[in-house]
């Protein structure tokens, strides 16, 4: 009878000391590509996950990326970037949050404590914003929110019930739909500028931006996997990229753009160099839609180089920058000037690469 209460004793001891085992933690930069990827380690640093179906319920210090097409972010992060087809967060952001995809959620137990900037078809708001939010989109509907801060909104439909509370001013389109209950809004409350009430159009151009996004990562998986050399070979260029550095890349990749037309054109109006100028035609086309996979992977490399200082992981790093490049893209007022930057300087890489490679 001793021996088998001495055996309940130590089982119960083994289970207490497995079941209060904690989970691991991550002292490093986290990064995840796969078509189901679920984070459940805290991490001491910032993440980058990617694939299909994307989940985190564990808390980083730094930054989460998270892109798929189904993102849930219910964990805790200083700062979150999501993008895809429908996001939900559920969690903790510290500080502020960048949000962009055709279905977007803010579900009751989410709390973004600072500036939060949202881009989707259909966005719904039932969580807390500590300060200002800006929203574009189709459809909004906020219902039981509290915002603390200013609300903007760019949107063809919107609804906010009359268990919302704003604290501060609230904007729209004066030719929206508008249905806001009475005493929501503390502040004042100001109609903006009309805008196309094209129905979906906002998020027709969000999906066409976020199919270019998944294309564009697939090139570049392509490339990279075929022909790393290409990229190992901008770590040996760019090592120590200055403002001086940058302003050569940015001359040679105008000057490509403007002298490359002008040779084809001569050549077209000679008869013997028409099969030259179609096949230059072509390259100068290829080069530019390959020009911002290469400014992406530039600036994921130096990002890499300046927070995380780990071994390379191109395909992270690639994806990453080229994921920066796509928020941006996304901002009103300055997507066309990121576009065209980092067009020309992506033209200016890619001379500097092919030319160091004939030299090899």
């Amino acid at each position: 009878m001793k021996k088998i209460f001495k055996l309940l004793i130590c089982l119960c001891m083994a289970f207490i000391m497995t079941s209060s085992v904690e989970a691991k933690s991550i002292d490093h930069f986290y990064g995840k590509i796969d078509n189901e990827v679920n984070l459940k380690d805290d991490v001491n640093g910032s993440t980058f996950l990617a694939g299909t179906d994307i989940s985190m319920k564990s808390k980083a210090e730094g930054i989460s990326f998270m892109a798929g097409n189904k993102v849930v972010f219910e964990g805790e992060s200083e700062y979150i970037a999501l993008a895809g087809n429908s996001l939900e967060v559920k969690g903790l952001v510290a500080k502020d949050a960048f949000i962009a995809g055709s279905i977007v959620t803010l579900e009751k137990d989410s709390n973004l404590q600072r500036d939060v900037l949202i881009g989707g078809a259909d966005v719904d708001i039932y969580g807390n914003i500590g300060r200002n939010i800006s929203i574009y989109g189709s459809n909004v509907n906020i219902s039981g929110a509290t915002i603390n801060g200013n609300v903007q909104i760019y949107a063809t439909n919107i609804k906010i019930d009359k268990d919302t509370v704003i604290n501060g001013n609230l904007s729209y389109p004066k030719d929206a739909n508008v249905s806001v209950a009475k005493g929501v809004v503390k502040g004042k409350t100001e109609k903006t500028k009309a805008i196309k009430t094209e129905e979906d159009g906002f998020a027709v151009m969000l999906m066409g931006e976020f199919w270019s996004f998944l294309s564009l990562l697939i090139v570049f998986a392509v490339i990279s996997l075929v022909i790393p050399r290409v990229f190992m070979r901008m770590h040996k260029e760019y090592d120590k990229f200055d403002f001086n550095k940058g302003l050569e890349t940015f001359t040679k990749g105008l000057m490509f753009m403007i002298l490359l037309p002008i040779v084809i054109f001569v050549l077209l109006l000679m008869s013997f160099g028409i099969p030259l100028a179609l096949i230059l035609l072509a390259l100068y086309f290829i080069i530019i839609y390959l020009s911002t996979i290469f400014t992406g992977y530039l600036i994921g490399y130096k990002l890499w180089q300046r927070f995380f200082n780990k071994d390379i992981n191109l395909l992270v790093v690639g994806i990453f920058g080229i994921l920066v490049l796509f928020i941006l893209n996304l901002i009103p007022g300055i997507s066309f000037i990121v576009s065209s930057i980092s067009m020309i300087i992506g033209i200016g890489i890619i001379y500097d690469t092919l030319k160091k490679g004939s030299s090899d």
